[in-house]
């Protein structure tokens, strides 16, 4: 699919006059059935020459696209959307985790959530090599890549944290990524950096996440345990940018105040559902008497 004319298009979907834009969308609509359309959408997305409106609209295009169709034909808005070819399918896989490395924050969101619509129906039966990739951007060097590693990971966790048929993916993910995780975390709370902010965030996100309806056995470790909660009580105490009197922790939106926020929901959940002994469920008594005794 010829990018340049692609980006024309999205470009005239921003044009003032409301004849062009209608125009510009209806080849949009026309194309959007031609395979190897979502590649060129995130080609053009990740191109860093390009104005953030256009990418910004490619974006957006891209989301709703792979919302309405990736299970299949939809409808939307009155008319038949048509369904994404194997191919295209395929190449989205291959290269949304590039994408998401390679754009701003707020796209970066938008093909997150597209990430997990994508895990939904294609994990693990479609995209096995989904976790190898997650390993080797959580284990990168960059700290982007790092960031888009988390951001990957969590979406995974999210499809399963209320399961408890598939749990050995989640006991899988803390056994072997976890210990990276904890330590990605515990190195960015020492920074008043904003990426790092977001890191220790998405990691006690993704801790809280995984204990949601079970507590996997490599989190019950005594050494596992001091470290996640010696990174938690260092979060909590951190001091804060900006004066904490003006600012409501419940809805606060700023990096430093949902690493903490995510940090407390974790102790708290840990200590409410595993690490208080006269509170164990009866049929899980047995099972995390040991693990209560060491929380407490």
């Amino acid at each position: 699919m010829d990018l340049h004319m692609l980006v024309g298009l999205f470009d005239s979907t921003l044009h003032p006059d409301p004849a062009v834009r209608e125009s510009a969308e209806q080849q949009l609509r026309q194309l959007e059935s031609h395979d190897g359309f979502l590649g060129a959408l995130l080609q053009a997305i990740s191109t860093a020459d390009l104005p953030a409106g256009t990418k910004q609209a490619a974006s957006i295009y891209f989301k709703n696209r792979v919302r309405r169709s990736w299970q299949g034909t939809a409808r939307g808005s009155g008319e038949q959307h048509a369904p994404i070819s194997d191919g295209d399918r395929a190449t989205t896989r291959d290269s949304i985790l590039a994408a998401i490395y390679a754009s701003s924050q707020a796209i970066k969101l938008q093909l997150t959530e597209c990430l997990g619509v994508i895990l939904k129906h294609d994990f693990p039966e479609k995209w096995p090599q989904f976790t190898v990739h997650v390993k080797e951007l959580v284990h990168a060097q960059d700290a982007q890549k790092v960031y888009t590693g988390l951001l990957a990971m969590l979406e995974l966790i999210k499809r399963y944290r209320y399961t408890t048929s598939k749990r050995e993916i989640l006991d899988e993910m803390a056994q072997e990524l976890f210990p990276q995780v904890q330590k990605i975390a515990d190195e960015a709370i020492g920074s008043d950096d904003e990426l790092a902010m977001r890191m220790v965030w998405l990691s006690f996100k993704a801790y809280l996440n995984v204990i949601q309806t079970g507590l996997p056995a490599a989190l019950q470790e005594p050494a596992c345990l001091v470290a996640w909660g010696t990174s938690f009580i260092k979060m909590i105490e951190k001091p804060a940018a900006f004066d904490r009197d003006t600012v409501d922790e419940d809805t606060a939106k700023e990096p430093v105040w949902k690493a903490k926020k995510w940090a407390i929901r974790s102790v708290n959940r840990l200590y409410g559902r595993y690490g208080n002994p006269t509170l164990l469920p009866a049929g899980s008594r047995k099972k995390l008497k040991a693990f209560a005794a060491l929380f407490t």
